[in-house]
């Protein structure tokens, strides 16, 4: 009997975790530093009031990002599905499509921002103070919402392409203009107070999107625009798909809009909403490592969830709550020593009430990261493992389920102090969440690890149904073949789908040794097999390291549509399979497939 089962080593995939968390975090520190630049420049020129325009626009904001991502979500899950069965056409159709929906949607905000700016001011909750500011505030950033989501959506299409390192590029880009175009508003145009900075923002917001996505206008990728081939039929689809990933985002515009009205009616200067939004800004750096540290622990569980491998779900939680936590500790550390300085960016004078309120929310800010970092672990955990009713749960309860009541009861007593108890004993509520699921879902107080995260104990195949094999070079690649056929036929799979399988897999590897390996012959590349057998189905994953796959490459590979003789077996073996998905995680091409 053919029994190649392995373990995956702990050290492994720790090193695994720390290759993929640092491109999390730089990405959520690069949105953050963005969004402080406005904050910056507006409070040293403009005065401390200028940072509660931007607190009070953040929730009108928040409303486009989450279309963007209900869009976004949608389109990579559609994409991925499309992709695994090299279904070329449909990958272009949802592309077109996405793009389609983004410029109508988005078209709608920019004539809102531009005809309704006074009106959306005065609900967004602007006092005399502020309400003509944050009406040209309004106007000047509507210039840049169609660019600020159609670029969030071609970052996503490169990184289909396997073109990430563009959206590097062109990140850092809008940066340094958006800092650029700022100073320049703000020396050149005063006059035109933070309007000025709304119109600065919404040109760098024009060159992230030209940076993204010159390259689709070139024969470099795959994709395309055609009108013709937008797959309508699939909208519902994709918005059915993406809005759960969105939900928190929506409700927490409505979370924001109600407790700056709150935070106003408390304080009619508007200092304390002002003090609420540079610290926004602030966290924003600070929580990225939290939320780095729960999106590379999705991408990594969701992967070997997927493969039904319990144990490395297990290891990979243990490296979170471990290693990962670690570093959590040292964000909530500098939260709380560089409070003074990070509050003397915003406001200079250090007796003024802003300075010491701002300085005040980082110290407690330090508390709430920990908590956060917690939550986000647990939510980003039952994302990966499908739960989506404890997703949509948790989502709630953090936009206003445990946000609103306390916040309703603390802020018009306490002002900022009250928000920021708010915040620690909500999130200290959504923590225990996770816990108590477990609780619930035993019906007793789980013993292990694996029971805390609510994996059953038959939760993937025994041993003995799985095979894992490592493959380095062409001999290896014929003889791991003729195990899975034997692998196959010694469990009762047919004999038609077995020998598919193993000659589909021994051409596929060859394409990828020859194609691949030996294009980049500087470094030592490993493709990963594992096949489960559960039921009566086979479920198969190859994993290599190689450079990433573009929809064309997989089209013309897979595709069991294509007469051509090359790869004749691959696209047979396509022709008879149940389900395939290829996606792009952690720099490897994962492609699955279930006989």
């Amino acid at each position: 009997m053919v029994n190649t089962s392995t373990r995956s080593d702990g050290r492994f995939l720790s090193g695994m975790f720390f290759r993929v968390l640092p491109a999390q975090i730089i990405l959520l520190l690069l949105t953050g530093i963005n969004n402080i630049v406005d904050g910056l420049v507006g409070s040293n020129f403009f005065g401390p009031t200028t940072a509660s325009v931007i607190g009070l626009y953040a929730p009108f904001q928040t409303i486009w990002i989450g279309i963007g991502i209900v869009l976004m979500v949608g389109s990579q899950v559609l994409c991925a599905r499309y992709m695994g069965s090299g279904n070329l056409q449909k990958i272009r159709g949802i592309f077109s499509l996405n793009i389609t929906l983004t410029v109508a949607i988005l078209s709608i905000a920019t004539i809102l921002s531009f005809t309704l700016a006074s009106p959306i001011a005065a609900f967004l909750g602007a006092s005399p103070v502020n309400a003509e500011a944050l009406a040209g505030f309004i106007v000047g950033r509507g210039f840049g919402l169609i660019p600020m989501i159609l670029a969030s959506q071609l970052v996503a299409f490169l990184s289909l392409e396997g073109k990430d390192k563009i959206n590097y590029f062109a990140t850092s880009a809008m940066i340094v203009v958006n800092i650029g175009m700022d100073l320049f508003f703000a020396i050149c145009f005063r006059e035109m107070g933070i309007a000025g900075l709304g119109i600065a923002t919404a040109i760098s917001q024009w060159v992230y999107m030209i940076a993204a996505g010159w390259i689709f206008l070139t024969p470099k990728v795959s994709l395309s625009f055609s009108f013709r081939n937008i797959l309508w039929k699939e909208t519902w689809g994709l918005l059915k798909t993406g809005f759960p990933n969105a939900l928190a985002l929506f409700l927490l515009s409505i979370r924001s809009s109600t407790f700056n009205r709150v935070m106003g009616a408390y304080d009619p200067t508007m200092i304390s909403v002002a003090v609420l939004a540079t610290y926004t800004m602030l966290s924003l750096i600070f929580e990225s490592f939290g939320k780095g540290i729960a999106a590379a622990g999705r991408i990594m569980t969701s992967l070997f969830y997927g493969e039904e491998d319990g144990r490395s779900i297990v290891k990979v939680i243990r490296i979170i709550f471990s290693k990962g936590m670690l570093i959590v500790l040292a964000a909530s550390a500098a939260s709380f020593l560089l409070a003074d300085a990070a509050a003397g960016l915003f406001y200079v004078d250090p007796l003024s009430k802003a300075h010491q309120l701002t300085a005040m929310t980082m110290r407690y800010g330090s508390v709430v990261l920990f908590l956060q970092a917690v939550y986000f672990i647990f939510h980003d955990y039952f994302q990966a493992i499908g739960r989506n009713g404890i997703v949509n749960i948790l989502s709630a309860l953090e936009g206003i389920g445990f946000m609103l009541p306390p916040g309703l009861l603390l802020i018009p007593k306490m002002g900022v102090r009250g928000f920021m108890f708010t915040l620690i004993i909500a999130y200290a509520l959504l923590a225990l969440v996770g816990p108590v699921c477990a609780i619930i879902f035993w019906k007793r107080m789980p013993k292990t690890l694996s029971e805390w995260m609510m994996i059953p104990a038959d939760f993937g195949a025994p041993e003995n149904e799985c095979m894992n094999a490592s493959i380095h070079n062409l001999e290896e690649a014929v003889s791991t073949a003729e195990k899975v056929g034997r692998f196959c036929l010694e469990r009762g799979i047919d004999a038609k789908k077995a020998n598919c399988a193993a000659l589909a897999l021994e051409e596929m590897c060859l394409g990828i040794i020859k194609e691949r390996f030996e294009t980049d012959p500087k470094k030592k590349h490993t493709i990963e097999l594992r096949a489960v057998h559960k039921g009566r189905d086979l479920f198969m994953s190859m994993k290599d390291d190689c450079r990433p796959f573009s929809p064309k490459d997989r089209a013309e590979l897979v595709n069991p549509q294509d007469n051509s003789p090359k790869s004749l077996s691959i696209r047979v073996f396509m022709g008879v399979v149940k389900e395939t998905e290829y996606r792009l995680i952690l720099g490897m091409n994962v492609f699955t497939v279930t006989v």
